[in-house]
């Protein structure tokens, strides 16, 4: 028995033991000591109490075996309590219709199959490897299932629209760096789950610094400001106060706009909170790309502002 599905079986098995363990001790507690006297108002004699003493112990012992089971699943696979807690919980997370991400997976996945150990790594945490063997990397898996999979997931709550695409970048992402194909699949599969504006926004902020033609994608942009680059001597000095958010990029005042970009993407590739390697330091990266965004908006803003 593969180790993630025996544990999502005996956990709810031991939920469930539990849930009737608790109901049932507590109808024998009150049975007990209801009234503050009941045992002695019925006049009852010492075996009914031992007997109904034994009826509680009886009702609380699945409380026992809940050490126990977790003690098993440390000492069988070297999975603690917390991370049992937290496997069963991401899988709550991704509600009631689990099976419809596979077919959204495995199109990401086929994108990219050189990485699909790391792949595999990153989807463990969700998924057992019988799971995605099956579903995800099998030859013969239809792909007209992705059809049904966007008519299922497109009426489903945005909460449970906004994880699956959560997924999704977080796994184009697990070779540092989402390729063109990629990124045009993210966005046509955000389009036909219908997310709105807002969202797409989102996740196009959040993600594009780690496109890996993150400087094609940035060129078009700047096409205008081509062959204007001789005026950084001026200015840096009308622009002197920007100088923390140089420093914080490692460039100089008088840097030109492509290596603004440069060096906001070479940042955002070592400390994006979502890159597999930063697993670790999740806060500490959120704080510095909110510091990284800040200086590449403020800069580039500041540099088309003057220049326009």
């Amino acid at each position: 028995m593969l180790k993630k599905v025996e544990i999502l079986r005996q956990k709810k098995r031991l939920d469930i033991a539990i849930g009737i363990s608790c109901v049932f001790s507590i109808l024998c507690v009150q049975l007990v000591f209801c009234g503050g006297g009941f045992v002695y108002d019925l006049d009852l004699d010492l075996s009914m109490v031992l007997f109904i003493l034994l009826l509680i112990f009886i009702g609380i012992s699945p409380l026992f075996l809940f050490d126990r089971v977790y003690a098993r699943f440390e000492k069988k696979w070297g999975i603690t309590r917390e991370q049992v807690a937290g496997y069963v919980s991401r899988r709550a997370d991704l509600g009631s219709c689990l099976n419809q991400y596979f077919p959204f997976i495995r199109e990401v996945c086929k994108l990219n199959e050189d990485v699909r150990e790391e792949q595999m790594q990153f989807l463990s945490e969700w998924f057992s490897e019988d799971e995605l063997k099956n579903h995800v990397f099998q030859k013969t898996e239809s792909d007209s299932k992705l059809k049904e999979a966007i008519e299922i997931m497109r009426k489903r709550p945005i909460g449970e629209r906004q994880r699956l695409m959560e997924m999704l970048f977080k796994l184009s992402v697990v070779e540092v760096g989402i390729h063109d194909d990629e990124w045009n699949l993210l966005m046509d599969i955000m389009t036909q789950l219908n997310f709105n504006k807002h969202y797409q926004e989102y996740f196009e902020n959040r993600y594009s610094p780690l496109r890996s033609e993150f400087y094609e994608y940035e060129e078009c942009e700047d096409e205008n400001e081509s062959g204007k680059e001789s005026k950084n001597e001026q200015f840096t000095s009308y622009y002197g106060g920007l100088k923390t958010y140089y420093d914080l990029l490692g460039l100089e005042e008088n840097c030109s706009v492509e290596e603004i970009k440069r060096a906001y993407h070479s940042l955002a590739l070592q400390h994006h909170p979502d890159l597999p390697k930063n697993a670790g330091r999740i806060e500490e990266c959120e704080e510095m790309m909110a510091k990284i965004n800040e200086a590449y908006e403020k800069l580039t803003s500041t540099r088309k502002k003057y220049f326009f």
